[in-house]
């Protein structure tokens, strides 16, 4: 745990595809050296009168928009965390060009192990025939490794891996749970290489520890995908990959958005609550909010931690922050873990409404869970950057097309297109439309976990 920032380094040994953009949008030729002159309402004026992007050239825009040094402190903290380092090495957008999201579709389910209902959104992504694969006489073994059954996002992402395999009679799926022990996590990896499994997925906690472990199956023939965070390893056969840095753009604009409503000005103390530090879920959704953020000098960061993905020991650490500090404007969440932690301490200390003038702190997230989005229902969150953990299917799915077609040519990273933001109502922020909360709430993830309504005092 931290509670200011003194800085990190770590590696990531990613080889990605080159930088590619929208057509439109490149067409136009934007001007970056020129935006990043711009400060804060400048650059809010020019992308509104001048650029007027709407849709998926906005949020490119937001997404590629250089750190600036007009916000000094957050300029250092983006320097310091060598953000600009990690945020190039980002697979820059879809494989194949029919990757676009289909809002209203996508395949129901009841998961395996958690029994709730879920609605896998990407399920035309690499499809594959129910039924046996490759030769129905043979049985494939596939192992998965995935840390956090008690965790609703992991859980879901499991249910999803599992529901995919079941549709494929010769397929046998192990789902095994390394409880955040990443030394667990590489022996579950030997184990299946000395076991002459067919194919391995794993999501890893943080990069790097099971690099050596996903070599060596890759050098047995052995496939291996990575489902949403990276393992270090560049010859990996894919990477399943969600957009990170559309969900750190979105919390930005919707942030500047809603300080210009409340307030006329963008201005405020924001606590960080952050995913544990050297994950690639941090490292790219901060990145991209500190870009935006730096534009604008009013904004100071007053707090920054690193949880395990615990909700626990989020609630603990936001009321650390309530307990020395009385002026709280935003909490800046890596995902529904960290906000509804927030939400907790929020909740047991009363102090909903310690921003100046008595106004509502903000509360800005990532991650679809039902919990969070009956929060936004209520009053208490402000918005998420949904994130789906439904990727497991996917993984899956890649993995046995690989397994039983060696021969087809195949690009390494699959990165699946970015999700609407989701507000209590649908509105439009700089050009992006956000979608309701009742309107994504049949792809949200999760227990159905209520909330109380906020009354301003």
């Amino acid at each position: 745990m931290t509670k200011y920032f003194f800085g990190w380094t770590f590696i990531f040994l990613l080889v990605t595809l080159p930088l590619h953009g929208y057509a439109n949008q490149d067409e136009r030729k934007v001007d970056w050296t020129y935006i990043n002159t711009l400060s804060g309402l400048e650059l809010l004026k020019y992308f509104q009168n001048e650029l007027q992007f709407e849709g998926d050239d906005a949020m490119l825009f937001w997404k590629k928009i250089p750190v600036s040094k007009e916000n000094q402190q957050i300029y250092r903290i983006y320097r310091k965390q060598m953000f600009a380092f990690f945020l190039s090495k980002h697979p820059s957008r879809f494989t194949t060009a029919e990757y676009s999201f289909q809002f209203g579709k996508g395949k129901e389910i009841i998961g395996p192990m958690s029994k709730q209902p879920l609605k896998l959104p990407f399920s035309y992504i690499i499809p594959l025939p129910t039924g046996p694969i490759g030769n129905p006489k043979q049985t494939y073994k596939i192992g998965y490794t995935i840390h956090g059954f008690n965790h609703p996002w992991l859980l879901n992402n499991a249910d999803s891996a599992l529901w995919e395999a079941k549709q494929h009679a010769n397929v046998k799926l192990n789902v095994l749970d390394p409880e955040f022990d990443n030394g667990k996590q590489v022996e579950h990896i030997k184990q299946w290489i000395a076991e002459g499994y067919d194919g391995i997925m794993i999501w890893p906690k943080v990069e790097g520890p099971a690099a050596n472990s996903t070599n060596k199956a890759l050098e047995q023939g052995i496939k291996v995908v990575s489902v949403d965070r990276f393992t270090g390893a560049p010859s990996i056969t894919h990477r399943i990959v969600g957009d990170f840095p559309a969900n750190g753009a979105q919390q930005g604009i919707y942030l500047i958005h809603k300080l210009l409503e409340d307030q006329g000005a963008v201005k405020g103390n924001i606590v960080m609550i952050r995913k544990p530090m050297g994950s690639s879920a941090d490292a790219y959704r901060t990145g991209h909010f500190l870009k935006i953020a730096s534009y604008f000098p009013g904004l100071r960061i007053v707090a920054n931690y690193h949880n395990n993905s615990s909700r626990e020991k989020s609630r603990e650490q936001v009321l650390e922050v309530l307990n020395w500090l009385d002026n709280i404007d935003i909490i800046f969440c890596t995902g529904a873990a960290q906000s509804m932690g927030a939400i907790d301490a929020l909740n047991e200390t009363g102090k909903w409404f310690a921003r100046k003038g008595h106004r509502k702190i903000i509360i800005l997230s990532n991650d679809d869970a039902r919990a969070s989005m009956n929060a936004i229902k209520v009053g208490k969150q402000d918005m998420l950057a949904p994130y789906t953990p439904l990727l497991g299917g996917i993984g899956i799915r890649a993995l046995l097309n690989a397994i039983t077609d060696a021969d087809q040519k195949r690009v390494r990273d699959v990165l699946m297109p970015y999700l609407p933001m989701v507000t209590y109502k649908p509105q439009k922020i700089f050009g992006i439309q956000t979608l309701g909360v009742e309107q994504w709430m049949p792809y949200a993830y999760g227990p159905n976990e209520s909330q109380t309504p906020l009354h301003q005092p």
